[in-house]
């Protein structure tokens, strides 16, 4: 099966090392082939990596903040970095060093002095199996109408994140979203209109969640759900305005309902209480929520914390 792949020159490579001039030696070998990102301290690439996802990170062991291989775990416990390549470039040979940089979660390691031919075939590689192996999730985990991800990806992954919020001590929030009165609009303008429908409404959640945590499903039928790690509840209430609000701009019509236009009613819940709730559980209370927006005339958001 051929697989599409993105282009290696829009992949973004992460180098973090503490000499600024094997920075910029590695950065001059790799920059005619990737975007390349450098940064001298191992808590900057972590601040960095909250908001950036690179398609693989070349790493030095001995940073002057924190260890690289304490980097490198720190990533590997969090699932958006699970098939993110980790490359160590380390002058160390031994055994224990070697087998640390694997116990740590490492991709591969390169010896310095760097050999730029070897630098760029083993980063080629693993940046392109990464590709490989995004686009076979892909096709297992993404809803194929609305492109968002599916009830499979919120079994298998998302009560990994639950647990990752809870380790870190940080709220986690769930959205439960249903579009008002969808049987009248299907009835109405048909079913294909009707999955259009769905692809604009999926567009708008997706533009609505900006960071690389946040994680939009189609979880049945008209309904979805959006999850929101590290969000209290002032962060979920703006996340709910922003989709009303682009919802209201798209105007996509609906002349069954009493408003004119296509809305959503949306219930949500925010876990405040570490190890309390399992994320069945949220799921359940962003759904009374939902209930109660329903029953209060839907195009409007019932928010709980717990």
């Amino acid at each position: 099966m051929h697989l599409a792949l993105k282009p290696l020159t829009q992949c973004k490579i992460l180098i973090v090392d503490d000499d600024e001039i094997i920075r910029f030696s590695l950065q001059a070998i790799m920059e005619d082939y990737f975007e390349v990102e450098t940064l001298a301290m191992g808590l900057q690439a972590l601040d960095y990596c909250k908001s950036n996802i690179p398609d693989l990170i070349l790493l030095d062991v001995n940073l002057p903040d924190i260890s690289g291989l304490d980097v490198c775990r720190a990533l590997k416990q969090d699932i958006l970095f699970a098939h993110v390549p980790i490359v160590f470039i380390t002058a160390t040979y031994d055994t224990d060093s070697q087998n640390a940089c694997w116990e740590a979660g490492a991709a591969d390691f390169i010896d310095k002095p760097v050999i730029a031919s070897t630098l760029i075939h083993r980063t080629t590689n693993h940046v392109e199996n990464k590709l490989r192996l995004e686009v076979l999730m892909k096709l297992t985990y993404k809803d194929s109408l609305t492109g968002l991800y599916n009830r499979h990806y919120l079994e298998k992954e998302v009560s990994n994140a639950l647990k990752q919020s809870e380790r870190e001590k940080k709220p986690f929030s769930v959205l439960m979203i249903d579009i008002d009165h969808f049987k009248l609009y299907n009835d109405h303008y048909g079913h294909l209109q009707g999955d259009i429908c769905l692809k604009q409404i999926a567009d708008v959640f997706a533009n609505s969640i900006k960071r690389p945590h946040d994680v939009a499903i189609r979880f049945g039928g008209e309904e979805f759900l959006i999850v929101l790690p590290y969000t209290d509840i002032e962060g979920m209430s703006h996340v709910c305005k922003q989709i009303i609000l682009q919802l209201n701009e798209s105007n996509i019509e609906h002349s069954q309902s009493s408003i004119g236009h296509v809305t959503v009613s949306i219930g949500g819940v925010t876990c405040e209480k570490q190890g309390t709730m399992e994320l069945n559980e949220l799921i359940s209370l962003a759904d009374e929520g939902l209930y109660c927006a329903k029953r209060d005339g839907c195009n409007c958001y019932k928010l709980q914390v717990f």
